[in-house]
């Protein structure tokens, strides 16, 4: 706001500079060339242009298009014009010419200024909104991502803490080791996925430490396929995006205990592209509840790709009776 102040105080400042010079020392009318400068000036004509102005400045231009009365808005200005072109005609001046000497001589000089600053309060108006709207989205989009990571938060830790219960309750030696992970996990959730864009290098440390958290709850089983084909980790993601979609993986494959069921991962970026497949078996017998977290899980995940990724992201989902495939490229900044 600032900003744009200095700016139209700068272009006011320029153009009366421009019409002072213009109106009093290039227009003929203006005396002759044995005048002094001071007798040149009109004071009389710089008073009610001036005051013309800025009525329409700060009173018309406001009013009448803030509600969008725009003919009434030019219908006025171009009788006062007229009008006062005429007053000051005749009765301040007390010109002896003819109507039209008279406006041809000196319409001009209340039109200039109305036009050129009016078209400047426009441009300006314009260019506020414009800024205005671009803050409003960029602080709806703050908000709906934060609600969209906060769904997905509470879900990553409360599965890993069911994860070390159930290996607790067996007995397990790993449980010190499952709790160590969990608190990287945990510092990697509460601090690096505040913000919007994470390094790629973290969102895939935290996918590596994930996946081994999920082999030790398997007891070492190898039924996860981890593949990654990465030409440099020097780029930019929105974090916890991946994640989802493996998490539904194990959520909803038919992984049973002493039942292999293999899940593939294959994470590959190159070139600034990454491309990410994940691979289950399908339970065929869970049930509707189950499915529809599915389909609630990817819709939340949607929805932050159509945030962040809009244009640059392209996402399929293929099931049949056997496997559910997730299929993500993602272009990466």
């Amino acid at each position: 706001m600032k900003y744009n102040l200095s700016m139209k105080l700068i272009i006011h400042l320029f153009f009366w500079v421009f019409y002072f010079v213009v109106v009093f020392f290039l227009e003929p009318y203006y005396g002759n060339a044995t005048m002094s400068w001071i007798d040149k000036i009109d004071v009389k004509l710089l008073l009610i242009v001036v005051g013309l102005t800025y009525i329409n400045d700060q009173l018309f231009l406001p009013y009448f298009f803030k509600n969008k009365k725009y003919i009434t808005y030019s219908l006025l200005i171009v009788t006062l014009l007229f009008l006062i072109t005429t007053i000051y005609c005749y009765y301040i001046i007390d010109c002896s010419c003819s109507y039209g000497a008279c406006l041809s001589q000196n319409l001009w000089k209340f039109v200039l200024p109305i036009i050129f600053l009016s078209l400047i309060w426009i441009l300006m108006s314009l260019f506020e909104k414009q800024k205005e709207l671009e803050k409003i989205n960029k602080e709806r989009l703050e908000i709906e991502l934060k609600f969209l990571k906060s769904q997905i938060n509470p879900h990553v830790l409360f599965n890993n803490l069911n994860t070390i219960y159930s290996q607790a309750v067996k007995g397990a030696d790993n449980v010190p080791e499952m709790i160590l992970m969990l608190s990287e996990n945990l510092k990697y959730i509460l601090y690096q996925s505040e913000t919007n864009i994470v390094p790629l290098e973290k969102d895939i440390d935290f996918i590596d430490n994930y996946l081994e958290f999920q082999k030790m709850r398997t007891q070492g089983i190898n039924n996860i396929i981890y593949t990654k084909n990465i030409d440099s980790l020097n780029h930019s993601i929105a974090p916890l995006l991946l994640i989802g979609l493996i998490e539904n993986a194990f959520k909803h494959s038919s992984y049973k205990e002493n039942l292999l069921s293999d899940i593939e991962i294959i994470i590959n970026v190159q070139n600034g592209k990454l491309h990410f497949i994940c691979k289950n078996e399908v339970d065929n017998s869970q049930n509707k509840t189950n499915t529809e977290g599915l389909q609630i899980g990817l819709k939340n995940l949607k929805q932050r790709l159509d945030l962040m990724y809009k244009g640059n992201y392209s996402l399929e989902k293929i099931e049949n009776e056997n496997n559910f495939i997730a299929d993500l490229k993602i272009t990466l900044t």
